[in-house]
Parts: C-alpha cells; structure tokens; sequence
C-alpha cells in the first residue's frame, strides 16, 4: 500500500494533468453530440438572449458573465462548463456517467401527453364582446342569396354591399348567384366577380409593362420604379390568390410568382435602410437646417420608418405565403424578421404569428403571444379571438 502511495505522489502531476486534458477532451465531445439532439439557438432564442443582456446592462460584472454564459438551457459554453467540472470533481468514475448521462439524452423519447383543457363559460363572454351587427341579419345572407322567396330587390342590395367590400367570404356569397335562376341577380353577380378580377389584371399588367421597360433600358434603368413595383406586384398576385379569384389551376404558379416578386423586391429596399440609415446617422451628426425651413432629419427619420414598414409587409407577405404551402417553420422566420424592422408597432403581425403557433399545436404560446398584443383589443373581428384565449385556462 505504502508503495501505491509513493508511486502516486511521484506521477501525481502527470495523473492530474491528464485527468484535466481528458476532462475537457470528453467535455468538448459530448457538448458536440448534445447540441445535435436538441435545439439550441434561432431567431426567437437570440431575441430573447439579446432582451436578457440589456436587461443585465447595469448589473455587476460578475452577474453579466453569468448572464452570457448561461442565456439559455442549451448553451453550449454552459454544457462544456458543467461537464468539464462535473469530471474534475469526480475523477475517473465521472467518465463513466458522463458517456451514460450522453447515451441517455441521444436516446431518450418522450411520450407525447394530451393536454386536458377545461370547457369554456361562454357565459363569461357575454357582456365581454363587442356587439357586431349585420345590415342583413346575423348569418343570414347566404340564406338570403339561397332562398327562392326573397325578393330580388333585397339580393340585389346585399350584392351592392358585399360589391363594396371584396373579401374570400363576400366572394364566396356572391359566387352563389351564379347559379341564381334570376337573370338580374345572376348577371349582377356575374359582373361584381369579373369587376374585381379585371381591376386586379390591369393593374398586374400595368406594373409589368413598367418592368419590361425598364429592362429594355439596360444599365439606365430606375432602381426606385423597378423595386416599387416588384413590389407592388408580389401584393397584387397575392390578392388574387387571397380573394380567390384566380383559378385553382393557377395558384401555384401565381405563389411561385409572389415569392420571386418578393426576393426581388428586397434586393432592392434592404440595402436602401443601410443606406439611409447612414444619411440619417450623418445629418443626425452634422445637422443643419434648409434655407427654406424644411426639417430635413425628419424628412429622412419620416423615409427611413417608411422603408423598414415596407419591408416588414414583405418579409409578413412571406410569411403568409409559406403558411399557404403549410411550411410553419419559415413562416415563423419570415413573421420574426417583419416584427423586428417595425418593433413596437408589429400588432398587425401577432395574429398570424399566433395562427403559425395555433396550427402547429403550441397552443400555450399561441395564448401568450395573443395576450402580449394590447392593440388587437381594439379591433373588432379579433377581439372576441383574443379574450376567449385570455380566459382560456
């Protein structure tokens, strides 16, 4: 025993020195191996990494280094940290548990466990909601476009109003005239749909002969006309598609469309925010009024909101696109980036953040997204949406 000792205390720093090296080799291993079996970054986690540090801004610089080490659960310099010192701590046997504690975390599943939700009180609803009216009766007017007994000066007034208000669910109604045994009602159905498509395909065709002319001008061409429109075109193809008012054999090519009118458009108005994001950094700096009194910073200020807004609706416009096709994941990213360039004013985006939530069935989330949205309380249609899910338990 005496001898063990000896020998022991005569290559005790070649032991511990190795123990170190193979503590940190094995931490560095398995952290590369966890990191692949869960998720550990993307857009949503960096936000919520990036709100943590300003939060910590003001603290100690100890607080804020524990604070960069472990933003959150899957960090991987966090991973390497515990491991490594869970090996030193434990000499030898640690390398044991560590490969079991590994093996155990790649292999795991989890049984998918069903959430029991309680019923709702729509008793509870009752005096909440907003009270919505209808010119032609709660539900009725498909009854109304329907029925054989309701007299035609009434169809042709409801036709009137859903005219004014083109939606997928107005067109919907008054595509039912179109069976309607009554001339008039027929025709003017008739009329209302092919209106909307002819309006839509005038203006599809006016940007695009803008386009071709601009290309034929070559490397004279106007950036600022050519990005408008491909803009303008990838919200017009989108209408037809969103009123359903192109044919269902058109509406993947007229999606395909969209995305390319999209990537365009960005191509140019995202180098436009850089580039005058460092005009507004530079009048900022050296500002200097016009001779004639115009506020120049805030004209600036007022065309830099203006680009990051119009860049928001498209990367939004994708979002909805890729929702189209039920590709969530992307939608999710498109919807993020829109929320980030108009932060503070994104109420417009949240329900459709919350629809990519709703149908991929995180509901918790879809809840607490919902109720982090004050504006929505203020529309209509959404409201009573966003307080039944506020009660939901």
């Amino acid at each position: 025993m005496n001898n063990f000792f000896e020998l022991f205390e005569e290559y005790m720093y070649i032991i511990l020195g190795l123990h170190l090296v193979l503590s940190f080799a094995l931490s560095l291993f398995v952290s590369k191996i966890v990191s692949k079996r869960f998720v550990s970054g993307g857009e949503k986690v960096a936000l919520a990494d990036r709100k943590r540090l300003q939060e910590n801004a003001l603290n100690s610089w100890f607080k804020r280094l524990l604070s960069q080490i472990s933003l959150h659960k899957n960090n991987q310099i966090a991973v390497i940290a515990f491991m490594f010192l869970f090996n030193l701590s434990i000499p030898f046997l640690g390398y044991f548990f560590t490969v079991w504690v590994t093996w155990y975390l790649v292999n795991v599943k989890y049984k998918k466990k069903q959430v029991t939700t309680s019923f709702l009180n729509l008793d509870e609803f009752s005096m909440s909601f907003l009270k919505v009216q209808r010119s032609f009766g709660e539900g009725s007017m498909n009854d109304l476009m329907l029925s054989e007994y309701a007299p035609k000066s009434k169809k042709l007034k409801a036709l009137s109003f859903l005219a004014a208000n083109i939606s997928p669910a107005s067109l919907k109604i008054i595509r039912q005239t179109l069976s309607s045994t009554d001339d008039e009602v027929r025709m003017f159905g008739y009329a209302i749909i092919n209106k909307a498509e002819k309006s839509l395909n005038q203006k599809i065709n006016f940007h695009l002969d803008i386009l071709h002319r601009e290309t034929a001008k070559g490397s004279e061409q106007d950036a600022a006309v050519v990005g408008n429109s491909n803009k303008e075109l990838a919200f017009l193809y989108w209408e037809m598609i969103y009123t359903e008012l192109s044919h269902e054999s058109l509406k993947t090519g007229f999606l395909t469309a969209v995305m390319q009118y999209i990537e365009t458009a960005k191509e140019y108005y995202l180098p436009k925010i850089e580039g005058l994001a460092l005009e507004h950094e530079a009048l900022r700096k050296n500002y200097i009024q016009a001779q004639d009194g115009t506020d120049v910073l805030a004209l600036k200020e007022e065309e830099l909101q203006a680009t990051y807004k119009i860049c928001s609706n498209l990367y939004m416009l994708m979002g909805r696109v890729y929702m189209k096709t039920k590709n969530y994941k992307e939608a999710k990213k498109e919807f993020t980036i829109a929320q980030e360039l108009v932060e503070g004013e994104d109420t417009f985006i949240i329900p459709y953040l919350a629809e990519v939530y709703y149908d991929t069935g995180r509901y918790s989330i879809a809840k607490s997204v919902l109720e982090s949205a004050k504006g929505l309380e203020l529309n209509a249609t959404l409201y009573p949406i966003v307080d039944q899910w506020k009660l939901a338990s």
